[in-house]
């Protein structure tokens, strides 16, 4: 079967799943419990898809032989997912625990790591 999407294609549909998921972030997670869950789900959903986009990036950039698109993509998995997938995972046992409001982090999204050093 050939796919008739190409790395561009993959992007734009990784880039509206971040942008949903940035958007329940966002959203309070102290509302009701009921919501929240709701939000957590679809969070899941919309990562798994985003995940899904970054490797089929990687399949195709590779196929290219596109070094740049590679590593745009891994780049994408370490610096954008991987981050987003602490602060969902942080949400869910949040929520879990019976917790209540939950900090989207100083970068607004999860995006970045407060230092250390």
């Amino acid at each position: 079967m050939v796919s008739s999407h190409s790395y561009a294609d993959f992007e734009r549909d990784y880039e509206t799943n971040l942008s949903k998921i940035r958007s329940f972030l966002a959203q309070p997670s102290y509302s009701n419990a009921q919501g929240n869950a709701a939000n957590i789900s679809q969070c899941e959903k919309a990562l798994r898809d985003a995940k899904n986009c970054v490797h089929a990036m990687q399949g195709m950039a590779e196929i290219e032989g596109d070094p740049f698109k590679l590593e745009d993509a891994k780049r994408k998995l370490e610096r954008e997912v991987g981050p987003l997938e602490e602060e969902i995972r942080g949400r869910k046992g949040h929520h879990i625990a019976g917790g209540g409001a939950s900090g989207v982090s100083a970068g607004g999204w999860g995006r970045f790591k407060k230092s250390n050093g």
